[in-house]
């Protein structure tokens, strides 16, 4: 037996490892990517936000401990705390979202010409409140569109956020709860 064909095939695998290491792509898991994501919205945390969706409105705030939020509008009505912090929470850990539009100028084929719903959040260290509209859902239904105003970018919010705010408009009409 030769060993002509080993020094070969080894001469071979040292000229190629460095190669198949120089085309391969680099993997990050998903865990590293997921830190980079920075928050949507920036927020800290949430003192008020108001919800307009046609002829409803809601409002709720946090209370004047600062303990938790209250329903301040409609008066009268009831929306659980739980739904509340939820609302609070998505909206406080937006990560990035895919933005499906740089600049639209026919904000109609999103819905955001006549937007479903707004969302209006007052916040600590924010000059302005921060409006948020709603628009269609995407065509695989996994999402809606939003448009911040003062921000030409379309982008993509998981439903949750519609889902929420549906629910606190079951509650004050009266559909959830004890009054179902």
């Amino acid at each position: 037996m030769s060993v002509r064909p080993a020094i070969y095939y080894t001469i071979a695998f040292f000229i190629l490892l460095p190669i198949y290491f120089w085309i391969q792509p680099s993997v990050k898991p998903a865990s590293a990517l997921e830190e980079k994501q920075e928050s949507l919205l920036k927020l800290s945390g949430i003192d008020a936000i108001s919800i307009v969706s046609g002829t409803e409105s809601l409002r709720f705030q946090k209370s004047k401990d600062g303990a938790f939020y209250e329903l301040t509008a409609p008066p009268g009505k009831f929306v659980p705390r739980d739904l509340m912090d939820a609302m609070v929470s998505l909206l406080t850990g937006a990560k990035s979202v895919e933005v499906v539009a740089e600049n639209s100028n026919d904000l109609a084929q999103f819905g955001l010409d006549q937007p479903k719903s707004v969302v209006t959040i007052e916040a600590p260290g924010q000059p302005q409140p921060i409006k948020i509209a709603f628009g269609n859902e995407n065509p695989t239904h996994t999402a809606i569109y939003a448009q911040i105003e003062g921000i030409p970018k379309v982008f993509l919010l998981g439903e949750n956020i519609e889902y929420y705010q549906s629910l606190m408009f079951q509650w004050i009409e009266g559909k959830q709860g004890k009054n179902a």
